[in-house]
């Protein structure tokens, strides 16, 4: 074997070994009941919340909030024209999420999001009305990193 082969062999070895990323592990469309579960489903108004725990800098557990509750927090607003989920965290750490939305309450599409960082809220738009949303998986980024996709 040659050192240029035995060079993209190993490259290709240590690629696959690599973690997929998050947003390749979450169905890109799903039925209201094919959502993961633990996801909070609502229209986010007045509220969408999830209640999310961390500890040693990862989170250890998370779930839906009723209203008034929760530290990762959705509120909708906008019109028959345009849809937006403001979206703010109680949190000490930056957390992702998957964000899910849905125009009929039935089917739901995968939608990119942003990191939210402690302190400032993350605006989510979309040019359509939006009936639904489903928020779960939150996880905390990396000090200094920031993640939209």
């Amino acid at each position: 074997m040659t050192n240029a082969l035995l060079r993209v062999c190993v490259l290709g070895m240590l690629l696959a070994s690599l973690p997929v990323a998050a947003k390749d592990k979450v169905p890109r469309t799903a039925t209201r009941a094919e959502l993961p579960s633990g996801f909070a489903i609502g229209s986010g108004a007045p509220v969408l919340a999830l209640q999310v725990e961390v500890a040693d800098g990862k989170v250890a557990s998370w779930a839906p909030a009723g209203e008034g509750g929760g530290n990762l927090r959705g509120t909708r607003s906008g019109d028959a024209a345009q849809t937006t989920l403001m979206v703010s965290s109680a949190l000490p750490e930056a957390i992702k999420f998957d964000l899910y939305v849905s125009t009929d309450g039935e089917r739901f599409e995968y939608a990119s999001t942003c990191g939210v960082t402690p302190g400032v809220s993350s605006f989510e738009m979309w040019e359509r009305p939006i009936t639904l949303f489903a928020m779960g998986n939150p996880r905390v980024l990396p000090k200094g990193r920031m993640d939209c996709d």
